[in-house]
């Protein structure tokens, strides 16, 4: 048995819980204040700031064998406690760290080392509205450094912030009670409100939004002063994602469940985080966990990372568990806010990071929000169910939204699927497989149909982004919902393209994923499939090439450095040759079509 040591309290803490929980490990979850965080079954719950003396006996008396920091970055004396605990008692130390904007270049932003350079440059400037994104503990020091200002402060809405914010001598108007500022309209407004002239803040990465901060200082040209992020000590590694802290777990201890993690979708992710808020509007009590019934009809629950309400609305937010698929979404906060309606039905209105429809052919009216079909309906059953259980005939507004997604949908396929400013609330059956092709595949399909729907009948389908480069700049009177990226699932998108009405698919494809192509290989992942070094030697030798090029094939060691070995020309035997085999290979898949397959070498030639 491996006893782990995990430092939490953040997003980053509770994916890991998730990490370490489909890995089969259990852990001791720390946090300096209370936590409502619900630890998985046979986990266990350590609440309290722990003294490095603390922190080796009770190390030593759990016989603890790895220690996981996944605190805040700013949590500058714990790093330092874990690694000094980490060195005494000869423990491996590893960092679970968030994603940070590189440092931003710009006259309204200003990084500063100390708390006390910050509040001298506010009374240097003059600026006397000041919004403080610090956390509760800079409140008691802002508060006397700055008693000319008029300062509000955002902190956690927890009983202890409360206190310790009150304790300071702030008055109850100048705090700001929140999860975080998960609706940048909201976060407009309050400076608007307020009429603030300086931000100050931590320079606390994505998870934190800080690029959110960056935006709003930008929009209403006031300056944000960043409290730069103190030096991290030393750690065994340092690890970003699943498939990181999977790898490490791997290298250095045995898993207990060693079978791949299945996850959930952004669709169950929103449906929980809608029951969860809809009851709490409705008068229900703050729940620890939400469940609710996929569309098989088993039943599936979630942890609750936060929940609130004002007069009006209602918000839950949960970490999205994607399992070992490497899904973009994994540890991502993801939430909904409800409210009541006087018009009596379910509405879908649009929220932070979710994208809108700006294109048909998604199943969707244009100018929704990027919720889709299946989505919807888990969300509308489960309100409706809560209409039933409370004996009311509320209609609610459902506002899906993720925090990070206008982001994270950069990095998708959403912006030549006609959905704009972020990600899609996605999931047919509620679960994720992984390493699964279906959800590719699905969004293949959701491709074609937009291009369906927009009158066009020829797609350009490419492996990836650099020969997508290529062929854009190649078929220039083209749309871009007209490219489709297969990955290297060629056979699935080609028969997801057969028999919609579509005329006519370019498939571009570059050298190392044509030869498995001729081979026969319509999935061309590394993980099915190799180069087969005897099948390119052998289509040469078809083609009349000399004992000098056999030698050069069987010495290489990747399929690209055959445009080395043969010449790249449209008249070269060989690349004609493996052109022929690639669409006999394809022929099987392919129905009411025509097909053109495009060789693409490394510098973006084409023949």
């Amino acid at each position: 048995m491996i006893n782990i040591l995990l430092f939490g309290g953040t997003t980053e803490g509770k994916a890991a819980a998730n990490w370490l929980n489909d890995m089969g490990f259990t852990f001791f979850y720390s946090t300096k204040a209370p936590t409502e965080f619900k630890v998985p079954e046979g986990s266990r719950t350590i609440n309290g700031a722990l003294s490095l003396e603390q922190m080796l006996a009770f190390c030593q008396d759990e016989n603890i064998h790895l220690l996981v920091d996944a605190a805040h970055p700013y949590a500058d004396v714990l790093h330092r406690t874990i690694d000094a605990c980490a060195v005494q008692r000869s423990l491996p130390s590893l960092r679970v760290e968030r994603s940070f904007t590189e440092k931003v270049d710009d006259p309204l932003v200003t990084y500063l080392d100390n708390m006390s350079d910050m509040s001298d440059f506010v009374k240097q400037s003059d600026r006397k509205r000041v919004l403080s994104l610090m956390g509760v503990k800079s409140v008691g020091y802002l508060h006397r450094q700055l008693p000319r200002c008029k300062t509000w402060y955002r902190i956690l809405d927890q009983p202890a912030s409360w206190h310790q914010a009150l304790e300071s001598g702030v008055k109850k108007e100048q705090i700001i009670a929140s999860a975080a500022f998960t609706n940048l309209d909201d976060a407009k407004a309050l400076i608007e409100e307020r009429k603030i002239e300086v931000l100050l803040t931590k320079d606390s990465g994505f998870n934190g939004l800080f690029d959110h901060k960056i935006e709003l200082a930008r929009l209403f040209q006031i300056p944000l002063v960043v409290l730069t992020r103190p030096p991290m000590p030393h750690y065994t590694e340092t690890v970003k994602c699943r498939a990181d802290l999977r790898k490490f777990m791997q290298a250095h201890f045995t898993l207990p469940r060693p079978e791949l993690a299945h996850g959930f979708t952004t669709g169950v992710c929103a449906a929980i985080c809608a029951k969860a808020a809809a009851g709490y509007l409705l008068g229900r009590e703050r729940v620890k966990e939400e469940s609710i019934n996929l569309p098989d009809g088993e039943t599936v629950s979630m942890l609750i990372h936060s929940c609130g309400h004002d007069e009006k609305s209602a918000f839950a937010t949960v970490i999205k568990n994607s399992g070992d698929d490497p899904d973009l979404t994994d540890g991502v906060v993801i939430g909904c806010r409800v409210s009541c309606n006087a018009a009596g039905d379910i509405r879908f209105v649009k929220g932070e990071g979710v994208g809108t429809v700006c294109l048909p052919g998604l199943g969707l009216p244009i100018g929704e929000p990027a919720v889709n079909k299946v989505p919807r309906a888990m969300i509308v059953g489960e309100l409706e169910a809560l209409n039933e259980e409370y004996e009311s005939d509320n209609g609610f507004d459902v506002s899906v939204f993720i925090p990070q997604g206008k982001r994270l949908a950069e990095k998708t396929f959403n912006p030549r699927l006609g959905v704009e400013g972020g990600l899609s609330v996605i999931g047919s059956t509620g679960r994720i497989k992984p390493f699964s092709s279906e959800a590719y595949v699905a969004t293949v399909k959701r491709q074609i149909g937009v291009v369906l729907e927009n009158n066009a009948a020829h797609v350009v389908m490419n492996s990836g982004g650099r020969s997508e480069r290529y062929l854009k700049k190649h078929f220039k009177h083209l749309p871009a919902y007209c490219f489709v990226q297969y990955g290297n699932y060629i056979g699935e998108a080609l028969k997801a393209a057969s028999g919609r009405g579509l005329k006519k698919v370019t498939m571009g494809i570059m050298t190392g994923k044509a030869v498995k192509l001729a081979a026969g290989h319509l999935d061309t992942h590394s993980r099915k499939v190799l180069v087969n070094k005897n099948f390119i030697a052998a289509l040469a030798k078809a083609c009349n090439y000399d004992a000098g090029v056999f030698n050069q094939i069987k010495d290489m060691t990747m399929a690209r450095e055959l445009e080395q070995i043969v010449p790249f020309e449209a008249d070269e035997p060989f690349f004609k040759a493996l052109k022929t085999n690639c669409l006999q290979t394809c022929s099987s898949v392919v129905e009411g079509f025509e097909l053109e397959i495009i060789l693409i070498n490394n510098e973006g030639k084409m023949i």
